[in-house]
């Protein structure tokens, strides 16, 4: 499929949507361009995955992966709960399109196709969860070292 727009537009479109949730979700001012580049990151791995040849889920997994990484770590060095910066910086993941696509297939009364785009959205879903949580306990664990060897 041919790209409509240019790597380096998504990743600005990335960090556009990532800061305008943290303004939604109300992150403190000072913190929000770090939600928004939160967001980028995540498209940054979301855009390697891609290039590697990854299907949604594998792309979803490693975006997910760099947004978890990136956000706990602005998290540790700004002082600020983790969720600041995670839950605007998966927005760009969310599978809107895929979503949208289903219903619209569904609505046509193509009950195969939408039932496949419904499944690969749910789990491009579970792949945001579980990429998250295996990088809050990769950097937690990685911290916790970090700790024990200044001791």
């Amino acid at each position: 499929m041919a790209r409509l727009i240019g790597p380096a537009t998504e990743l600005t479109l990335a960090f556009i949507a990532s800061t305008a949730w943290g303004v939604i979700f109300r992150a403190p001012k000072r913190r929000v361009p770090l939600a928004g580049l939160t967001g980028a990151l995540g498209w940054v791995g979301w855009m390697l995955a891609q290039a590697l040849g990854f299907e949604i889920v594998g792309r979803t997994a490693l975006g997910a992966l760099a947004v978890g990484i990136s956000g706990e770590i602005i998290a540790r060095i700004c002082h600020e709960p983790a969720t600041v910066f995670l839950t605007p910086g998966i927005v760009p993941l969310v599978p809107g399109v895929t979503i949208y696509a289903a219903m619209q297939a569904f609505v046509v009364g193509d009950y195969p196709g939408g039932l496949s785009l419904a499944t690969q959205a749910l789990l491009a879903a579970g792949a945001i969860a579980g990429g998250l949580a295996v990088a809050t306990s990769l950097v937690r664990a990685l911290f916790r070292l970090l700790r024990r060897d200044k001791k």
